[in-house]
């Protein structure tokens, strides 16, 4: 008797006003009031419906998509310059590498390339219902929505891709003029994760944090043997006392594309007299730290030359001569070129 009722006596009761569930024309309404000020995004497709929609209060997913629940989603992106899709090939390789390397199934076709083609076809349809003529790209795979389990079981693969406005970049245009970088004391991914390019970056987001404390952007990261890795979702590349450019090999960072691209682009700069080599290699810290020009790399065109590391300047402490050539050729190869691009076809 007087046992139960003292546990009865301690049972807290938490006291809560009612609440109206919001019914779908509020709720969308209230989304759209709360996303105007955010980033622009043009448009968005979700594979769910097989359909794009270019409201920004209907760009969602569902909240069991394993992007969400599990993080088992990856991502990859592309560029529209001018008009048309830059780079969107080795992107979609990369992208579906990474699919099969996270047991994800591919939501198109009974083959990679079938399954690369229609993704292709999406992407530009996407940037065309967005009006976009110089945007950025970004699309995922995801396990899909279904439940809130561990493995992907009695879910649905799914594709989305939203096409967003310049004002998108990670990268800003005052960057390209020159910023100061830290080195970050945080561990790498592990390789797995680090080859793939999944939605897990806690670690990417902690290294820039840390960077940005210090009055830094992005951070850079070294690995266990003292070698320079990457920084926080960039390439790091250096130009030598003797004029080679250097780069660390993708052993244990993301490939990234647009370091492969500078060092495409850098082979002419050879033929001209203007660098002796280009090499992928281990780099020590301090053979980082003796380079006369120091650039960060992503997002197809962006180069971000770094003007002083750990509050000391590189080389002469501004732009260098060999990162605004590469600038200007990645440039030129963005707007002019032809082998990595496909024109589109606006109403």
């Amino acid at each position: 008797g007087n046992g139960a009722g003292a546990q009865v006596a301690k049972r807290r009761r938490l006291q809560v006003p009612p609440v109206k569930c919001l019914d779908r024309e509020t709720y969308l309404a209230k989304m759209k009031e709360v996303l105007s000020p955010m980033v622009q995004i043009g448009a968005m497709y979700s594979s769910l419906v097989d359909g794009i929609v270019t409201d920004p209060e209907l760009m969602a997913l569902p909240i069991h998509d394993h992007a969400i629940v599990r993080g088992h989603a990856v991502f990859d992106t592309c560029s529209v310059v001018n008009g048309r899709l830059y780079r969107v090939d080795i992107h979609l390789d990369r992208h579906i590498d990474s699919a099969l390397s996270a047991r994800i199934p591919l939501p198109f076709g009974e083959s990679s390339e079938a399954c690369k083609e229609r993704m292709r076809t999406i992407i530009a349809q996407t940037v065309v219902a967005s009006g976009f003529r110089n945007a950025s790209v970004r699309y995922y795979t995801s396990a899909g929505p279904g439940n809130f389990g561990v493995t992907p079981d009695g879910c649905r693969p799914a594709f989305y891709v939203v096409v967003m406005g310049k004002a998108a970049n990670v990268i800003k245009d005052e960057d390209m003029k020159g910023i100061r970088e830290y080195t970050v004391d945080l561990p790498l991914k592990p390789g797995m994760l680090a080859k793939t390019k999944s939605n897990n970056y806690m670690l990417n987001v902690l290294t820039a944090m840390a960077s940005k404390d210090r009055g830094g952007n992005f951070g850079i990261l070294v690995d266990d043997e003292g070698c320079i890795a990457e920084s926080c979702v960039l390439n790091c590349t250096f130009i030598t006392k003797d004029r080679r450019l250097i780069t660390p090999s993708f052993d244990k960072i993301l490939a990234g594309t647009s370091v492969r691209k500078i060092m495409d682009v850098a082979h002419r700069l050879v033929a001209e007299g203007v660098l002796t080599a280009v090499s992928q290699e281990k780099i020590q810290v301090a053979t980082a730290k003796e380079c006369v020009e120091m650039l960060l790399s992503g997002g197809d065109t962006h180069l971000v030359p770094v003007t002083h590391w750990d509050d000391k300047p590189v080389g002469t402490g501004h732009v260098g001569e060999v990162t605004k050539r590469l600038i200007q050729l990645v440039k030129e190869d963005a707007e002019e070129g032809v082998d990595d691009h496909y024109d589109l076809e606006y109403a």
